[in-house]
């Protein structure tokens, strides 16, 4: 129930809905799942409670959106970023530059479901694997890697290593210093894995 009796702004659906999801990015991207309640989210885009429930079922509903979004976002910029014509590892570098850049606007967001991924959300924690299994495919194509098991243990192995790096650096508040040195490591980590050091 509300408690004010300012009237609300008359906003169709997509502008409502974008608003909220707005609203909800930057309360996940400042605290963990557990700690944003639908309310605030609401109050924060002058919307009702009722409303986020209509446009997305769930807290957990609206934190996948928030999440799926995030993922967009971070596929357009690496796109936007790319350089066909550029070699494959200075191409992987811009995409992981890129990256860093992504994890420093929300470093709290970005590495709640790392440092407690019994508490994540099984739609996001889905959604997440999904994502990874695409990564690995883009990584293949970027490298002209063939099918092969032992070449995608390698590539599951990177992956979890920029994640443990990336953690590593939001630990250490992002500091701006350690940005290229962990881009090399991270690419010559990819190297080393594929025997291509």
């Amino acid at each position: 129930m509300r408690k004010d009796r300012r009237p609300r702004r008359r906003l169709d659906v997509e502008t409502r809905r974008a608003d909220i999801l707005r609203a909800a990015a930057g309360a996940f991207a400042a605290e963990p799942y557990d700690q944003v309640s639908v309310a605030r989210v609401a109050a924060a885009a002058d919307a009702s409670e009722a409303l986020v429930h209509r446009y997305f079922g769930s807290k957990s509903g609206l934190y996948r959106e928030v999440v799926r979004a995030a993922v967009d976002e971070l596929l357009r910029r690496q796109r936007a970023a790319d350089v066909p014509a550029a070699a494959p590892y200075d191409r992987l570098a811009v995409s992981v530059r890129v990256y860093l850049d992504f994890v420093g606007e929300a470093p709290v967001g970005w590495a709640a479901p790392l440092r407690s991924p019994a508490g994540d959300v099984p739609e996001a924690a889905e959604l997440r694997r999904r994502t990874r299994g695409m990564y690995l495919a883009l990584l293949r194509d970027l490298l002209t890697l063939p099918a092969d098991p032992a070449l995608d243990h390698a590539l599951h192995g990177y992956l979890g290593f920029l994640d443990a790096a990336c953690l590593s650096w939001v630990e250490r508040g992002c500091p701006p210093a350690e940005r290229e040195p962990l881009v090399a490591q991270v690419v010559g980590a990819l190297r080393g894995a594929l025997g291509q050091s």
